[in-house]
């Protein structure tokens, strides 16, 4: 046996071909790697077994497909990554859903050990649904729920094992570790089951034999579970930086069982997308108005701060509205701006509004000065607070001349449920003083800043000739005697 370094070959167990007329080629994808150094490989495919079933074609330039048997030669880099190729393969004339045949590889390279490997390739595709069932009624802040889990095949041909991912949101938590699954903190689960432990034939369904627990935080107000199941050779695989972050299970295993058809009035998905629970909890956010204060004399500009807090218990997942009403006596001469988001055409956080709601800009361009402006916050935590600041110049004292900052739900699907109206609004209060416009507290501070800094300044100075006169004291005294010494 070689003591160089050891070659890889990656490729699936199963290869499903489809027969829809809507994806006429099926990408098979093979890649070669090896531990450490370089090397020149080649890979030799025996597809003789695949006369009759699929047609094979060559997706990539690096090698020509001649059946029954080809090579791709290919160099494997320094840093171990070695080559990759890719086929289109499609059912061949006559071929019907179910037929297979077996796929050989095998990978030489000069003092390396060769390595072979194989795939069954399948003409059809399996395709599964997710339908769910949770217990019902709304879910107590902390509380938990269990879900009952089904999968249908809807595909043309049994799924040979499968693959389920649970991704939890907004405040859920999954609380069973089965030992077949790997887990990524509280909230991300990926269960993979070989095909010795579950094949669902097309047009079967399956269930897990017990309910899947799951827990609310404290602060959940609408938290989601993502279900997403595939036939193993189907599933995503999620290269080894990001599996290496998942942690195996320690609690009994994940089974399915023989189900029934999922009755009426279950929740299910139609589509390859994820089957989506949404968990009511009986949670509510108190989202709170945030205002400053403009201090200042007249004609100065003062900058001041408005926006939201979310005062909990529960957590905000929806955006709150802002709406900000400019104090009478006052002129903004600045708003929140961000050039980014101009060049790419996102909304900035605020815009300007006329009084009936009516934008006066484009959402992504620099806003104009105006009376009103209406700002998005994101303040999801508990205790959360997001403000934005606006510049203003102080035109005139304007008695009673206060703005005022309300806020309100953004998205009628995810509502607060705030019982707290009084602090849905702030008065935002204009402080005028004497003084010329450049007298801001801007100002007073820097020249604050500048006196101590400078009477600091002062007393170093003053401690350092102190120290300076002690020392030329104590030299005088020394080498006054030795000036007098007799000889």
């Amino acid at each position: 046996m070689s003591d160089g370094p050891d070659v890889k070959l990656v490729v699936p167990s199963v290869f499903y071909v489809s027969r829809d007329p809507q994806q006429p080629v099926s990408d098979l994808r093979v890649e070669e790697r090896v531990g450490a150094g370089t090397a020149g490989l080649r890979v030799t495919f025996d597809a003789g077994d695949l006369k009759g079933i699929v047609t094979v074609k060559r997706a990539l330039d690096n090698c020509v497909v001649h059946l029954p048997a080809y090579h791709c030669d290919t160099q494997a880099g320094a840093t171990g990554s070695g080559g990759v190729q890719a086929f289109h393969l499609s059912p061949a004339n006559g071929a019907k859903a179910g037929d297979s045949a077996v796929l050989r590889y095998r990978v030489t390279a000069p003092g390396l050990e060769p390595v072979s490997g194989h795939s069954l390739i399948v003409v059809g595709r399996p395709k599964l649904l997710v339908a769910l069932h949770r217990d019902p009624g709304p879910v107590k802040p902390g509380g938990s729920l269990a879900v009952r889990l089904t999968l249908r095949n809807v595909g043309d041909v049994p799924a040979r094992g499968l693959a389920l991912r649970m991704e939890a949101h907004d405040g859920i938590i999954l609380s069973d570790r089965h030992r077949n699954c790997r887990y990524r903190g509280d909230t991300s689960a990926w269960c993979r089951l070989p095909a010795d432990d579950i094949v669902i034939p097309p047009g079967r369904s399956y269930g897990l034999d017990a309910r899947e627990h799951l827990r609310a935080t404290k602060d959940a107000t609408y938290p989601t579970v993502d279900f997403g199941a595939d036939a193993v050779g189907t599933d995503y695989v999620p290269p080894d930086a990001i599996a290496s972050t998942y942690r195996p299970g320690d609690g009994p295993p994940l089974r399915f069982v023989p189900a029934s058809r999922a009755g009426a009035g279950v929740t299910r998905t139609g589509s390859d997308d994820p089957q989506v629970l949404r968990v009511t909890v009986a949670n509510k956010s108190e989202p709170a108005a945030v205002a400053g204060t403009v201090h200042g004399p007249l004609g100065s500009l003062a900058t001041v701060r408005i926006g939201a807090r979310n005062d909990g218990p529960g957590t905000l997942t929806a955006a709150v509205n802002v709406l900000f009403t400019v104090p009478e006596g006052t002129t903004v001469v600045a708003s929140p701006y961000r050039f980014e988001r101009d060049e790419e055409l996102i909304a900035q956080d605020c815009r300007a509004i006329a009084a009936d709601g009516t934008p006066l800009a484009e959402a992504s361009a620099r806003q104009p000065s105006a009376r009103r402006y209406v700002c998005t916050a994101r303040v999801d935590a508990v205790g959360a607070s997001m403000t934005f600041p606006f510049t203003l110049r102080i035109d005139k004292d304007s008695a009673g001349g206060s703005g005022r900052v309300t806020v309100s739900d953004d998205d009628p699907r995810h509502r607060s449920g705030d019982t707290e109206p009084t602090d849905d609004t702030a008065d935002v209060v204009v402080s005028v003083w004497p003084g010329p416009a450049w007298a801001t507290p801007g100002f007073y501070i820097a020249v604050a800043v500048g006196v101590a800094l400078f009477t600091l300044a002062v007393a170093l100075y003053v401690v350092a000739a102190k120290a300076v006169r002690r020392h030329d004291g104590m030299t005088s005294r020394e080498e006054g005697p030795k000036h007098h010494r007799r000889t």
